[in-house]
């Protein structure tokens, strides 16, 4: 009976050592994935303070001239860093949809349990 093939010892060592170099590259990841997170929070906190201000001095929901400035000069980041265009548009897309129905209910009313809080590790939303 043949004996069956076993990686060479230097073969375990290259599989050992890409396995260790993948587990510090995922835990990068994971740390600029939680970094991620918390600047989308931050930017959360400061639409939700935009939408008290609107709501206090009675100023449009929707402001598109802002919203084309922010897709612009995010996609001129995209174009100097090599980023795909179609990716940042809707990548910007998804933040413009959030703040804007973070500020529409904020303006309509919205309970302020549902507003997302400075510093807070989760926006507080009703169960």
């Amino acid at each position: 009976m043949p004996v069956p093939d076993r990686p060479s010892p230097a073969a375990d060592a290259a599989s050992t050592q890409a396995a260790a170099e993948l587990d510090d590259l995922r835990a990068e990841l994971d740390a600029i994935d939680g970094a991620l997170l918390d600047d989308v929070r931050a930017r959360l906190e400061v639409c939700t303070r935009v939408a008290e201000l609107k709501q206090r001095h009675g100023l449009d929901v929707l402001q598109p001239g802002r919203m084309e400035v922010v897709h612009r000069r995010a996609q001129d980041y995209a174009q100097r860093h090599g980023i795909s265009g179609d990716f940042v548009r809707s990548l910007y897309g998804l933040l413009i949809d959030e703040a804007c129905r973070l500020e529409d209910r904020i303006v309509s009313g919205a309970d302020p349990a549902e507003r997302i809080v400075a510093g807070s590790d989760t926006a507080h939303r009703p169960n």
